[in-house]
Formats: structure tokens, sequence, C-alpha cells
């Protein structure tokens, strides 16, 4: 027995083991590729077609004479299977990554390398911040500072608020002082440890690891002390101050050092050096043969980078001082008023990077911007950018140096956000302090000359792949949908004019989709939804400016055929076409036309013209009327139909039309990312508002229901059928469903009911709502919170609205919330409220952020 049980034993473990390696080598396996599918109509989802032509076509093949193999003929069958699936059902290709640029994170921007301050070329483009601080920091008047990525937001706002401790290890010397800036001290002083580095920054290392101390900054001493007239020099100012220092290699570790009286214990007082010791221990390390290193003679050879030294000093108090001038009040700040030991050494004069990687750079240029959102920009205007190492020394990152940067970044280098809260700020997780520290990341494309020295492509690429900052995109937004209305106006020789919404492809959508491509690369959602909404809000802007023309131009023809009874309206309403015809015999109506010049006419049409593409009902065949207007009288009835449509101008509560729609299909073929889907859903559907795709898709979809339920009410045996076709597609198309179609649903009445109630509301869709306005997003919205296990229906709505497979119920429901957040702004920009139906009261949605 005990035999048979270990046997027993044995067996389960091979099996175990087996089933473990099965599961293993099922994992190291590449999962299959996942495939688009856009349906070919409503008809097709509804009631299978691709799947009986695929069956008629096997039986074709099965009954062919040729005389092939079995496995050919099974390779063949398999051939044209999928052959018929990729042709009948639709299948677009598969996902496809844009291709990669040459250029990553880790790689080198040479040309900072080669930017040394001592270098005279390098010096004639340098600024005066930047030659003030390179000057320091060659004679050894500047301190360092390291700062942990994680720790920028409590650095940064210890500039403003001050941390009062009232007991534990703290020293008098060493409180906070709060900002006065009555007395000239407009930000907190604290004490912070420092690096006092060797001539250039060479021979010596900052404190941290490259990667976790990504960026630091740069404070200037002050220059009183060297001063032979000043009562006090630079080591009896610290040695009062209690500005304590430590050579290169001491561990300090003040904040375990320190007694309850703010006293230092365990021989750290013992160790400390003064300044002008650090400074000759600094020119020891580079120039003497041999130098003291942890109370021993080592030589040069023997250690090429020396670890940091400590300075426990006050910054803050004053502001950036440079050349004698305080930066943000642009007030004098002599150095007997300004930097001390005692207040605090100020902000700081420059930011620095440790390595010339893009990936450090563009942290570099974030970190400047989040500095100058948290402490003022006024304070860090043109602050100087460096890079320090150990080899080099220091380098100048000139503002040719960051332009050719910008430009380098947007062309060649794949983009990427910041990876300490990437995972933080997605549309699946997002944290309200880490969404905070992306929007004070944001580049001002409108500071250095950004914009008037790179291309609006460029720019675009910028704010798309690493963030840029709302006004600036939408500055760039605004200049080139300027352009597009200048360029056609030339066109049609009308100097008034703005270009129709939507109805040709201007410069404005190729730039947001080039920021959309990029936004794609660094997978980043908060970017490309900002630029979807300020491209609704821009292009609403250019719809607004066009009515305002069209207004003006409006009062240049006669009342009598805007308003008067003879043109169909009356009192400023529009009549019935009876009551038109019934007026007409005395209304003169063919006369005044005919004393209408050649501009009148014009205006009228173009009155005409917009309000046919304003209003979601529009007529086809206005859509094709020529746009030159004759000289001749119209038609009576053409010249009534003008006339009522120029008469709704009149009315203030027309809804803004939806934006010129984006072609964003290769888009949305490159991503799986949540968010990217939900924003190139968007505007999928914003362009199915726009072009009429939605309208005429609803309509078939609702009458292909209504013929199923038709069908369905009569056969049981039917709706088995539907659902063995639904479950056979399920597998076949991918479809992001919840769950699988139930059985029972088809069994009982269920699937009769859901699908009656859901062609009912898209017939209230069709019969109520405009599908060119907000009003169509808000039917859909309805529609999506009664779907609970959709699977026939999410199809459908993936074809009304133009998406693929891919979107589930949450990702449509996505796609419709942001395309809704889009016209309000465009609704708040024209100043119309969707929810009153003109009241110009309105609220902005809010831009940042998750939708």
């Amino acid at each position: 027995m005990e035999d048979n049980g270990k046997a027993k034993s044995n067996n389960d473990a091979r099996s175990v083991s087996s089933n473990i390696s099965t599961t293993s080598s099922k994992l190291e396996q590449e999962l299959p590729p996942a495939v688009l599918v856009y349906h070919e109509s409503a008809r097709s989802i509804v009631f299978r077609d691709h799947l009986r032509r695929q069956s008629v076509r096997k039986r074709a093949i099965a009954t062919t004479g040729h005389q092939e193999t079995g496995e050919e003929a099974a390779a063949d069958s398999d051939d044209e299977e999928e052959d018929t699936k990729v042709v009948i059902a639709n299948f677009q290709p598969l996902i496809q990554p844009l291709k990669p640029l040459e250029l990553g994170a880790a790689d080198d921007f040479p040309p900072l390398l080669q930017s040394d301050p001592a270098d005279p070329q390098v010096q004639q483009i340098m600024t005066k911040a930047e030659r003030e601080v390179c000057h320091a920091l060659q004679h050894e008047q500047a301190l360092v500072k390291t700062i942990k990525n994680a720790d920028w937001t409590a650095f940064l706002q210890r500039f403003h608020t001050p941390v009062l401790k009232t007991s534990g290890r703290w020293n008098d010397q060493h409180r906070d002082s709060p900002p006065s800036p009555q007395e000239g001290y407009p930000f907190n002083s604290f004490v912070t440890s420092t690096t006092l580095l060797p001539s250039s920054g060479k021979k010596m290392r900052c404190f941290g690891s490259t990667r976790e101390y990504t960026t630091g900054v740069v404070f200037t001493l002050p220059k009183t002390y060297s001063n032979p007239q000043n009562n006090q020099n630079e080591d009896e100012a610290a040695a009062e101050t209690e500005t304590w220092s430590w050579p290169s290699g001491y561990s300090a570790k003040t904040e375990f050092n320190i007694d309850h009286r703010g006293r230092l214990i365990n021989g750290r007082k013992e160790a400390i050096v003064e300044l002008s010791g650090l400074r000759k221990l600094n020119h020891a390390y580079l120039h003497d043969p041999t130098f003291p290193f942890y109370n021993k003679m080592v030589s040069r050879e023997q250690i090429a980078v020396l670890p940091f030294n400590e300075v426990y000093v006050r910054v803050g108090g004053v502001g950036r001082i440079v050349d004698n001038i305080d930066v943000g009040s642009q007030q004098p700040c002599p150095e007997a008023s300004g930097r001390s030991l005692h207040h605090g050494i100020g902000l700081p004069t420059a930011l620095f990077v440790r390595t010339a990687t893009y990936g450090h750079l563009i942290s570099l240029l974030r970190t400047r911007a989040r500095i100058s959102a948290v402490i003022g920009s006024q304070h860090i205007q043109n602050i100087p950018l460096l890079l320090i190492t150990p080899e080099c020394g220091t380098r100048v990152l000139t503002k040719p140096l960051q332009t050719q940067l910008l430009r380098v970044a947007s062309q060649s280098l794949n983009p990427f956000q910041n990876v300490t809260i990437q995972h933080k700020t997605d549309i699946n997780n997002n944290s309200p302090a880490s969404l905070q520290q992306k929007l004070e990341e944001l580049i001002d494309l409108d500071s250095d000359d950004i914009r008037e020295t790179l291309t609006p492509e460029e720019c675009a690429r910028i704010a798309g792949g690493f963030g840029a900052t709302k006004d600036s995109v939408e500055h760039l937004l605004m200049e080139i949908m300027e352009q597009d209305s200048k360029a056609s106006s030339k066109e049609g020789g009308n100097d008034d004019s703005i270009p129709r919404m939507g109805h040709s492809r201007g410069k404005l959508q190729e730039i947001v989709t080039e920021g959309l491509e990029a936004a794609i690369r660094s997978a980043d959602y908060n970017t490309s939804r900002q630029l979807l909404i300020l491209y609704t809000l821009v292009a609403s802007r250019g719809e607004k400016k066009k009515r305002q023309n069209l207004e003006g131009k409006q009062k240049q023809i006669p009342n009598n055929l805007i308003a008067g009874p003879s043109s169909g309206c009356k009192n400023g309403k529009v009549t019935s076409t009876k009551e038109v015809d019934a007026e007409e015999e005395t209304s003169g109506y063919e006369s005044d036309a005919s004393r209408l010049s050649s501009e009148s006419m014009k205006i009228v049409q173009e009155l005409s013209f917009m309000n046919v593409n304003d209003n979601a009902g529009r007529k086809d065949d206005l859509n094709s009327r020529a746009t030159t207007p004759p000289i001749a009288p119209l038609p009576p009835e053409e010249q009534r139909r003008n006339a009522e449509e120029a008469a709704l101008l009149s009315q203030s509560y027309l809804p803004p039309p939806p934006p010129p729609p984006l072609d964003t299909d290769r888009l949305r073929s490159a991503t799986n990312s949540d968010g990217l889907l939900a924003v190139l859903g968007a505007a999928q559907v914003l362009r199915a508002m726009q072009d009429g795709g939605a309208k005429k898709r609803a309509k078939e979809a609702m009458l292909s229901l209504e013929e199923w339920i038709e069908n369905g009410e009569q056969s049981v045996a039917f709706r088995l059928a539907s659902w063995r076709d639904q479950r056979a597609a399920q597998g076949d198309l991918q479809i992001a469903m919840q769950n699988d179609s139930n059985f029972m649903a088809f069994i009982s009445n269920k699937a009769i009911s859901n699908r009656k109630a859901f062609s009912s509301k898209l017939r209230e869709a069709i019969e109520s709502s405009d599908f060119g306005d907000v009003s169509f997003l808000r039917v859909i919205q309805t529609i999506i919170s009664g779907l609970h296990s959709p699977c026939l229906r999410l199809e459908l709505l993936q074809y009304i609205l133009g998406l693929d497979n891919r979107y589930s119920v949450l990702h449509v429901a996505r796609s419709v919330e942001l395309a809704e957040t889009c016209m309000n702004f465009s609704a708040y920009e024209m100043g119309v409220n969707s929810d009153s139906g003109g009241s110009e009261e309105t609220s902005l949605p809010k831009l940042q952020g998750p939708s």
C-alpha cells in the first residue's frame, strides 16, 4: 500500500511538473497579433452575412475537381478561409507600432560636450547669467546640490513654506526664517546640505546616483566677505552662523548626529573644515601629485574621481541675483544687502545635470519648467542650464544649443514621459499629486523664442511627445488657423472669409495629427487629450469669427430680403411655405431680387452656405450648390430658401458644428493603450458626426435591427441560428465583449426585448437629436448607460461611430465622453450653453486630467 501511495505521489508530481512545463512553454510562445475589424455594413453585423458567404465559398471549394493531396487541399482551404476573413469581414492590418526613430533617451547629445565656457566662441553666445555662474564655479564661489527625483516637490515648497520645529534635534541657528518681503527677503530661508566642487566641477562627483538624482541646483556664495572693507571674513561668518563643512569622503549624516540641543556629536564637530580649508583641499585634488584623503596621503592616479564634500549652509531668503539685480523684481540688490550666510544665499542661480543623455537633458528642461511654475517664472527666466561632470567639468547648454536640442528631439528622438510618474498619470490610474507635477513640467513653447525658431510641425511634436503648456499650444494652433484662413482668403478672393469647417484638409489638421503621432510614440494620454480639446477650441474660434464676418455682411442686405414677409420671415421668424406662397404675388419678391447687386446676392448665398454647414439638419442638395452667384435673379423658390437660411443667422443659439475631421485610422492601428484609444476614438466620433456618417449608419442599424426583430418574433429556430452565428462571430472577429452571448436570452424573449429597446433608442436619436451637435452624444451616452452585457449592440455602436473591434463598452463610453467635452468647449467658446439652449452663461469644462 505504501508503494502504491508513493507511486501515485510520484505520478502526481510528474503530472504537476509536466503541467508547469506546458504552461511555461505556452507563456514563452508569442501571443497572436491583434487584428482590427471595421464592419462592412449594419446588415452584415445583424445577419452575419460574411459567415454565409464564407460557408458558400467553402462549399464551392469542396466541390471543385482539383486533384490535390490532402495536405495541399487543407492548406489551400485555410488560405481561402483567411482570405475570406480579410476581404469580407473587413479585417484591417495587424497592430503595427509606428516606426521607431533613430535616437533614444540613453543616447548622448554631442554638441553639449563641446560647449566649454572657456572657449571664446562659446563665451560670445553666453548670457551674462551664464558667464557669472561659470565664473563662480571656476573660482569655487558656488555650491551645488543634487535632489532626489521624488523630493523636488518638498524642496521647492520649502522656499515658500517654512518648517517650524519646536522640539527634537534642532539648532536655533538652523531654524527656518519665514519670508519677510518688507526686509527684502521674499522667500523662506532654510539650511540644507550642499557640495563645494573643485574648480569648474572637475575631479569630484556629486551626491547620489545619476538615475535617482538626475538634476541639481547651483547656489552662488556671497562676494561681500572677500571685500577688504568687510569687518568679517567668510570663515568667521560661517562659524557664527554654524555653516558646517566637512571634507571629501566624510559622511557627516547630520540628521543622525545632532543631539536634542542641536549640537554635533560622535566626532562630527571635530571633523569640521573651514570653507577656505575645503578650497585648499580642492586645489590639491587638481594640482598636487599627492593629497590627504581619509587621514592618509594618496596619489592622483590612485583616485580618479573623489566623493563629494559637504557644506551645511542656509539658502533662500533673497531672490535670484544676476549682476547685482534681482531678476524677479528687477530692483538693484548689491552684495552688501543681498546674499549672506546669515539670511540665506538666495534662490538657485543655475540648474545642472551630470550626463549629456537626451533623457537627462529633457528632465532638465522639465525641471526648469516646474521650478518656474512653483517659484514664479519671473524669478527663473533665462536661468543657466549646465552639465557638470568630474571628467569634463562644466559645460553650458546655451540658448542655441537648447534650440538644437528641441529640434533633434522633435525630429529624431523617440519621445518619452517622466518615468517616475508615468504609471500614475494614465487613464486607469491617476494620482492628483502626479498629475499636478506633470502639469508643472510642461514646456512653454512661447518662452525662449521656441515657436519662432522651430517649425509648427516640430512644435506640435514637442507638445504631443514631451508635453507643452496649454497656452503655448493654443497660441500655436491659433497661428496655424490664421494661416489657413489667409490661404483660403487668397484662393477665394475674399479678404474676410474663413474656411468652412471640415470641407478641406488644412495645415491645422496636419499639425494636430503630427502632435497625436508623437503622443502615441510616448504613450501619453494627457498630451493627446489636451491636443484634441485645444484643436476643437481653436476650430470653434474660427467658426465664431466666420459667423461674425457673415453677420457683418448681413447688415448690408436689404431688410425686406432678410426679415420681410417676402423672404419667408415674419417678425424675424421663418414662416411656412404656404404663407410665403400666399403672399408671393403681392410682395414684389421678384422685383426686389432683381434689384440686388451682384455683391449683395453673393452675401445672401454666403449666409445660406454657412447655415447649411452649421445646422445638422443639412440638405445634401445644398452642399453641392455652386458658390459663384449668378448676376441674374435666382428663381423665386431658391431665393426664398436662401432667405430662410439667412434668417437662421439671427438666432443666438445655433450649436457649433464638430471640428474638421482628423484622419486617425493609421494612428489607431498603432496603439493598444486604453487612454490613447479613448482620445483617438473621440476624434473618430467627432469625424463621424461632422461628415454625416454616424447618422447614415444609425439609420442602417435601426432598419437592420427592426428586420431581425420581426423575423425573431416569428421563429425560435431563427433566434437559435442567430445565437450560433453570434458565438461564431465572437471568435472570428475578436470583439471586445465582456461576456459571450447567452443562450437562454435567445430561447426566451430577452434578446428580442434588448434589441427592440436599442432600436427604439436609435429611432428616437434619429428623429429627435441633431447628429451634428452634443445632443447626439448625450443620446449615445444614454444608450451606453443602459448596456450591461452587450454583444450585437456593442458591434452596432462600433459600426455607427466608426470604431474597431477593440473598443469595449468602457472604451466607447470614454470616447463619447471626451467627444462631448470637446463639444462643450466649443459651445463655451461660441457663447452657447448646450444645456440651456441659448443661455450665454456657460462654465468651462476641465481641460487637464482624465476625461
